[in-house]
């Protein structure tokens, strides 16, 4: 029907979460109509990132991992593979009077398509997706840093920082909140702004602590912020604890550690968050928290940046999904929209492969562009209410949340339920130029 070959070269820039769960995607619904499919994924850094905390696994982005043939991988780990939770407890953190909790199972404590809810740290999740990406013939390509790019005839190019380039039928922009992708290619106009909060992180050894956690996963509500304590390996060997705080702008370049800081600049800042957790946090009527909160633990800062929605997400051969398109503040789970993205993205082009790429980019953004304009609103909506308040202000911030938990429990199991693996896709159909086109075709035959 159409006069157009599926991409056979695509490249992905980034190797986080999208990056690589776009590359696994691809592979399994484009590669068995492809069969010379070529994978590149570019990052900018030298080796896989490190960085981060521990990643909050919803039953739905398990079920994607599952897809994508990961949770296997994160189970061949053992306690590496992530600590199970059945539901994350909200606390009063002055009181430690339960408000409600986040349930990852229904009313009959039944789990939702084989799964519950999973603590795993980041770096292990994407090593296991690193390592399925690798059996598919994923090329990964270290050190690259993305600069721009162009497109001419039927090729995006990619310039890189070391002046080379690289050519590819496809670009997949996966480059997170800052990406150079959209900011100096496909949207240049959408800067990431920061949304005024931030994580304070760490994780502790459990055999530090003289006190045990009451719950594997929680969440501790105060005037000054939350605190969230979770354990992340199957063994309950690992405490993850990240505060999310407000911190002005003008804060961030004083309480932010940067390569090149001198022992002295980067103690003095380790010392700075230490004191600042600990003066919003110190009357935590939890004894575990109010130890890890006292420890001499290093707590690191990572500010949280969004994109406002509206945004382009592709050109004529390139495409962003991810941060890169729609960062928001993150809620419930960091990579479930990143693998909803890639896995109805891979679909989607495999159904169009015959199909000019803008046609595909505008059929994925029709199916895709709500759900993630109203996760925005919701994200945004939750975060308001961790800022900084008075005792009362409190007061009502603990009963909102309480009544919030409750709608939120009504709405899970519809959102849980849904699977990017099987929304419905539309059938292609041909542009009217290339209805002309067949027309003369069969005239002149």
């Amino acid at each position: 029907m159409y006069p157009v070959q599926p991409p056979r070269d695509i490249a992905i820039v980034g190797a986080g979460f999208a990056g690589v769960a776009a590359a696994v995607a691809i592979s399994q619904e484009l590669g068995p109509f492809v069969p010379d499919l070529k994978i590149r994924v570019f990052e900018r850094a030298e080796y896989p990132s490190t960085s981060g905390g521990a990643v909050n696994l919803t039953p739905k982005a398990q079920q994607h991992l599952a897809h994508l043939g990961v949770m296997d991988e994160l189970d061949r780990m053992g306690t590496y593979g992530g600590a199970d939770v059945d539901a994350i407890q909200v606390f009063s953190m002055t009181s430690a009077h339960p408000i409600g909790s986040f349930d990852f199972t229904d009313r009959t404590s039944n789990s939702y398509g084989g799964y519950k809810g999973r603590r795993v740290m980041r770096v292990v999740l994407l090593t296991a997706m690193i390592s399925v990406a690798e059996r598919a013939k994923v090329e990964f390509v270290y050190g690259r840093k993305v600069t721009g790019g162009k497109e001419i005839d039927e090729k995006a190019i990619i310039n890189f920082e070391d002046g080379s380039e690289c050519s590819a039928d496809l670009v997949l922009g996966c480059d997170g909140v800052h990406s150079p992708t959209r900011t100096k290619w496909v949207d240049p106009e959408r800067r990431s702004e920061y949304s005024g909060m931030s994580f304070l992180q760490t994780t502790v050894d459990t055999k530090k602590l003289s006190s045990r956690l009451p719950f594997d996963s929680a969440v501790h509500l105060s005037r000054h912020g939350s605190l969230i304590t979770t354990y992340c390996d199957r063994d309950r060997e690992q405490i993850f604890a990240a505060a999310i705080v407000q911190f002005t702008e003008e804060d961030l370049d004083y309480y932010r550690l940067k390569p090149g800081q001198d022992w002295s600049t980067r103690h003095c800042i380790r010392m700075s968050l230490r004191r600042s957790l600990q003066r919003r946090f110190r009357k935590s009527a939890e004894p575990c928290v109010k130890e890890i909160v006292h420890s001499d633990q290093e707590w690191i800062l990572y500010p949280v940046y969004q994109i406002r929605p509206g945004g382009r997400w592709c050109s004529n051969r390139v495409a962003l999904l991810g941060d890169a398109a729609h960062t928001m503040p993150p809620i419930y789970s960091t990579a479930s929209y990143a693998l909803d993205d890639a896995i109805l993205f891979s679909r989607v082009l495999a159904r169009y492969r015959s199909a000019p790429l803008t046609t595909m980019f505008k059929t994925y953004d029709q199916l895709r562009r709500n759900t993630v304009d109203r996760a925005f609103a919701e994200s945004n909506t939750i975060w308001k209410r961790m800022k900084d308040r008075g005792p009362m202000e409190e007061f009502v911030k603990e009963w909102k949340m309480s009544s919030y938990l409750r709608h939120w429990q009504s709405k899970r199991e519809e959102e849980w339920m849904s699977d990017a693996a099987k929304i419905p896709i539309p059938t292609p159909t041909p542009e009217p130029s290339e209805i002309a086109v067949t027309s003369e075709t069969l005239v002149s035959t």
